[in-house]
């Protein structure tokens, strides 16, 4: 049994290892005509400080960050407000807070923060909801930092904390009666916002601005307005399609009519990968992440913990929407909202805490004694 636990946490690190080592190649390959390497020098750090902190989470007690998880949830949400001070503005939104050295996202961390207390509730309430106000105590955890994150704006993160909302309604049990009462509640509210557009016909436009509503609706029919929103929809296409069944292997980015993928080391990495390596090396990319959640999946499924069964489930649900919504920006099946692809893109925040999010997992992977978790 000890035996089968090692062969699947060293798959799992050797997965990951594949995942950086495609990450560390695009970035150099996206980026090599900037003189000194200047991303792959800071991607390479960020691995590095994220490698330490992983072994440092996997080697905690983490029912030490259970009991201290209302107290990190309310860091989180402090840590999050700091950006509306301190934050610098970024491709339209204020998520970033500038140190010199490195750019902070507040919100990676805190949708962290935010998963490990959403964990303890359901290990609290084990597993099931059969009061209105369990609900509302899992919706209030949810929503809090979710409005924060929309007030920056940043809708591509702000879309992964409702993901954690449908993990929530995946794995919770409910009772019949909180079933018809949460549909009676939806139907009540879509009645009465129904009802105020009708008397604020404005009211929608002033929840969503039109250039929102644009960026949001332009992969549907990107070359109606090739040069403005529909732009990044064009290039990224032409990248992945030129890659084919084996990719170029010209180890640079080339377009079509000779214009440039913008964020092709951040968000159309993927494009990047496709065009060089084609449909096989986009498959094996693939093929690692569906390694990584499968192991971690059967962890999930096979702790005697809830705590760590959600957070480990959580993580799943987050990392697979992620990477659900940032492929289909590249191949042009989703509207472009800033979400990176987990473990491969440019970028420190997004990085770390995923680093610090599979420590944690790894420390669950061994539980504590059963005694332990009164």
């Amino acid at each position: 049994m000890q035996s089968s636990a090692n062969k699947q946490q060293s798959l799992l690190l050797f997965t990951l290892s594949g995942l950086i080592a495609i990450s560390l190649l695009t970035i150099f390959i996206a980026t090599r005509e900037l003189p000194g390497y200047p991303f792959l020098k800071r991607q390479a750090a960020w691995v590095v400080v994220g490698a330490g902190l992983l072994i440092f989470l996997q080697r905690q007690n983490y029912r030490m960050f259970v009991k201290n998880a209302a107290w990190l949830y309310g860091f989180g949400l402090v840590f999050l407000l700091s950006v509306f001070v301190l934050g610098r503005k970024v491709n339209g939104a204020i998520s970033w807070i500038d140190l010199g050295f490195f750019r902070m996202q507040p919100s990676e961390i805190t949708r962290l923060t935010t998963l490990l207390l959403l964990a303890k509730v359901y290990e609290t309430c084990k597993g099931e909801c059969r009061q209105a106000r369990q609900v509302l105590l899992c919706l209030t955890v949810l929503a809090v930092p979710t409005f924060f994150v929309l007030l920056q704006p940043d809708l591509g993160m702000a879309i992964i904390y409702f993901s954690l909302c449908g993990c929530f309604v995946l794995l919770t049990r409910f009772s019949g009666e909180l079933i018809r009462l949460l549909v009676v509640c939806v139907c009540v509210v879509g009645i009465l916002f129904a009802a105020v557009v009708q008397v604020v016909p404005e009211l929608p436009d002033q929840l969503l601005r039109p250039h929102q509503l644009e960026r949001l609706t332009s992969f549907l029919h990107p070359e109606t307005d090739p040069l403005g929103s529909g732009y990044q929809y064009i290039q990224a296409r032409s990248v992945v399609g030129s890659g084919q069944l084996g990719g170029t292997g010209l180890l640079y980015v080339v377009t079509s009519n000779g214009g440039k993928l913008p964020e092709q080391h951040t968000d159309f990495i993927f494009a990047v990968i496709a065009q060089q390596w084609g449909f096989i090396g986009a498959s094996v990319l693939l093929l690692l992440y569906f390694l990584l959640f499968y192991i971690m999946v059967q962890w999930a499924m096979g702790t005697p913990d809830p705590f760590a069964s959600f957070f480990i489930s959580g993580m799943v649900i987050m990392w697979f929407f992620q990477i659900f919504v940032n492929i289909g920006m590249n191949i042009g099946l989703s509207p472009i909202t800033g979400l990176t692809l987990p473990f491969i893109s440019y970028g420190g925040s997004s990085f770390i805490t995923n680093m610090m999010a599979l420590g944690l997992v790894l420390s669950m992977k061994t539980p504590p004694p059963l005694w332990e978790f009164e």
